[in-house]
């Protein structure tokens, strides 16, 4: 068991990491690093979470194989199973362990049983990473049968970790990452059969996966949450992806129609428009409801006094609002706000 001095010295030096000015990858690469130096895993997969989806958009593992990470997938959103990723980010505990979720009976788990053989596992702690009651990242961590099941402290470290880690994630989304070639300006579409497996493809697609860094995974793992997602939806499914170059994807899936054979699915992506964005952004900016109010409305050209009388509050406070906006996207006027927010 971990002393308390290393406890504190974890959270210290993961703090530290967090003040980084790090891309979100680059920066969940060293919090794993060090994190793992105190609570030992064989695997583990830390993924980025889109708060407005509370799908994961990225993610950045060790000793998961493709397969493995298929199978957590169809967990996760097709499964009906303890301890999920949406329910720890809404849930005011942040981290748990598999084995005191199921109350010592793991075996009743669906993940248990088809998941975690697929990588020699048989502990799971998982944490979700919360600020401002908002969720952007969350990690698994993984133990095999010949180590000691993940301990009551190893879950509170996570749950100091919570917040500091989840702002740092916060602020990665509007870091400018490496100069990158972008994907191409249009749609990819793909289609899968009903165990999520590639049938068919456009050109563009081929290039959507690439600019997304699969990790040899025959589909981005944020391609797949979200195909999940949309497998027998009435209504389409929708996730926001942030490529290797900075640009962002809307991915839409919705089961076909019609026909002798099992229904595709069909996967479309294409850039993200102007209203994906300004729905996202505003809350990696750390902008509180009341600023990202009157962001729409500049985004919509409204005057100050406009926005004033729409949203039942004097002009100044307006001003007072704008004053805000502006020092935390690192703007001087409206004309700079709406060209950083929009433009990234």
């Amino acid at each position: 068991m971990s002393s308390p001095v290393a406890q504190r010295e974890t959270v210290r030096d993961i703090e530290a990491i967090c003040r980084l000015d790090l891309g979100s990858r680059e920066l969940r690469r060293r919090i794993a690093e060090r994190l793992t130096r105190l609570v030992p895993a064989d695997s583990y997969c830390f993924g980025a979470i889109d708060p407005t989806t509370l799908l994961i958009t990225d993610d950045v593992s060790a000793g998961l194989t493709p397969a493995a990470a298929a199978a957590a997938v169809h967990n996760e959103y097709l499964v009906d199973d303890v301890l999920k990723f949406a329910a720890l980010a809404r849930s005011e505990v942040s981290a748990g362990t598999l084995g005191a979720a199921t109350g010592g009976d793991p075996e009743s788990s669906h993940r248990y049983r088809d998941v975690l053989p697929m990588i020699d596992a048989r502990h799971e702690l998982r944490a979700s990473f919360v600020v401002d009651h908002q969720c952007w990242g969350a990690i698994a961590l993984f133990r095999g049968g010949g180590r000691p099941d993940f301990t009551p402290t190893d879950v509170a470290v996570l749950r100091r970790l919570s917040a500091p880690v989840a702002a740092a994630l916060r602020r990665a989304v509007h870091r400018a990452p490496a100069h990158t070639a972008p994907g191409p300006a249009e749609a990819g579409v793909l289609l899968l059969d009903q165990d999520l497996r590639l049938l068919s493809e456009n050109p563009a697609a081929k290039l959507w996966r690439d600019e997304l860094a699969s990790s040899g995974a025959e589909l981005p793992i944020a391609v797949l949450e979200v195909a999940a997602r949309g497998r027998g939806a009435t209504l389409p499914a929708y996730g926001r992806i942030r490529g290797r170059s900075g640009q962002w994807l809307s991915v839409h899936a919705s089961p076909l129609s019609g026909g002798p054979y099992p229904t595709p699915l069909a996967v479309t992506m294409h850039p993200a428009s102007t209203a994906d964005m300004a729905e996202v952004l505003p809350l990696a900016y750390g902008l509180t409801p009341r600023e990202r109010d009157v962001l729409a409305r500049v985004f919509a050209s409204l005057p100050t006094r406009a926005i004033a009388m729409e949203l039942h509050i004097t002009a100044a406070t307006v001003q007072d609002h704008l004053k805000s906006i502006f020092a935390k996207t690192g703007v001087r006027n409206r004309r700079e706000l709406v060209a950083t927010i929009l433009d990234l």
